[in-house]
């Protein structure tokens, strides 16, 4: 059968260049205020939402998808029969528990399957403000002609950028324990030929993405944003990068890992790091690419679901204390070579089994190693299901 090329050209047109992926328990009212923003200015035809259900999701979910659709936003409920149907070709697939935050990735690769350019992750409680959400994450792809910044330290502090009630020096969920306390002595460097935004996270008003001990010495309200639209940080100064309000171009989604987490651990579960780890993943898959991390706008409005500190600390405990040792093994010997990122991610699947479990420190119980084990397996197997869906 010959299929007349102008057919061909109509289904690439109708194809949506950026894709916005969150995973949600809850009814999803963010999607209404996604849809003023995106049809306000202008984006509705380059934006395609995966709203990735779970079993606890209620059925309203899948109709105020259908509702946002119908507006003119689409918008695909992915839901669990849904994604037990189409993940029975990936071996990935039954890696990833239910009830986890972890199964977005599959809204990825299904963003990656529907040809996406840009993808951008959000969390269901991450409200977009008056920015121009979509407008400011295009960025992300585009060439940069300015100066990068550069920490001594090799770490910036992106929560000096906010305005706190009341004021306070706030580190960012992930920063490394041994660099807090200290402010940004940021210098400017040329920008090397060929930067290119790889990653583009948006910051975060009213409750910022800090973690349980921060919570626990007393609350803090983001109030305002005091820093420029974008700013692009050199690629020997690292930064904790969220999946909260976040984009990343095609080229680098399978270096977007995402680490499945509620690992047993003694006291509970090693929890609520899985996007950080896989944001200082990420960071190192890029070093010696063309791509750099950009910080700043479009600000989201995160209207945080409930918690309670003292469980988030028993969930985030062993990711606090290993997150300074992994950082200091990813930055002194995880050296990629492959030129494609999926084999890249190959790669760091072997460090961690050879390298990073040989030099765990002594105190840490046989659960870490199990730990580090799954997560190499598992990285193993995202890095085959995006070759998969032709990445």
């Amino acid at each position: 059968m010959v299929i007349d090329p102008r057919y061909s050209q109509f289904l690439n047109f109708m194809k949506k260049p950026c894709h916005i992926v969150f995973t949600t328990i809850r009814h999803p009212a963010i999607l209404r205020d996604l849809y003023e923003n995106i049809q306000h200015y202008g984006h509705l035809e380059e934006v395609k939402i995966w709203v990735v259900g779970d079993r606890k999701t209620p059925a309203s979910a899948a109709a105020l998808a259908a509702e946002v659709s119908a507006q003119g936003l689409e918008t695909v409920y992915f839901s669990v029969d849904d994604q037990d149907d189409w993940g029975k070709r990936f071996s990935l697939y039954p890696l990833i528990p239910y009830n986890t935050d972890g199964r977005r990735i599959f809204g990825y690769l299904r963003a990656l399957e529907d040809g996406c350019e840009v993808l951008i992750s959000m969390d269901d409680d991450n409200f977009p403000t008056s920015d121009d959400f979509v407008g400011f994450h295009r960025r992300t792809g585009q060439a940069w002609r300015k100066p990068l910044l550069r920490e001594e330290k090799r770490f910036h502090n992106i929560c000096e950028y906010l305005v706190f009630e009341p004021s306070r020096l706030v580190f960012p969920r992930g920063f490394p324990f041994q660099l807090r306390g200290h402010a940004n002595q940021s210098q400017q460097l040329p920008r090397p030929a060929g930067a290119v935004i790889g990653v583009t996270e948006g910051l975060w008003l009213d409750e910022p993405d800090v973690d349980a001990t921060t919570w626990l010495n007393g609350k803090v309200k983001g109030l305002s944003y005091r820093g420029p639209d974008t700013f692009v940080l050199d690629q020997s100064t690292w930064s904790p990068v969220n999946t909260q309000n976040t984009s990343v171009v095609r080229e680098l989604i399978p270096a977007f890992v995402f680490v499945t987490m509620a690992w047993p651990v003694p006291g509970g579960k090693l929890d609520r790091y899985g996007d950080i780890w896989g944001g200082y993943f990420l960071l190192a898959l890029m070093q010696g690419t063309k791509y750099h991390v950009a910080f700043g706008r479009p600000l989201v409005e995160h209207r945080r679901n409930p918690h309670n500190y003292v469980d988030d600390l028993r969930y985030e405990f062993w990711g606090m204390i290993l997150t300074d040792w992994l950082l200091d093994i990813l930055r002194s010997s995880f050296q990629p070579t492959s030129l494609s990122m999926p084999e890249r991610v190959f790669e760091l699947s072997e460090f961690l089994e050879i390298d990073a479990i040989t030099h765990l420190p002594a105190w840490c119980p046989a659960e870490i190693t199990s730990f580090l084990n799954s997560t190499a397996k598992n990285l193993r197997q995202w890095s085959a299901a995006c070759r998969q869906v032709g990445i």
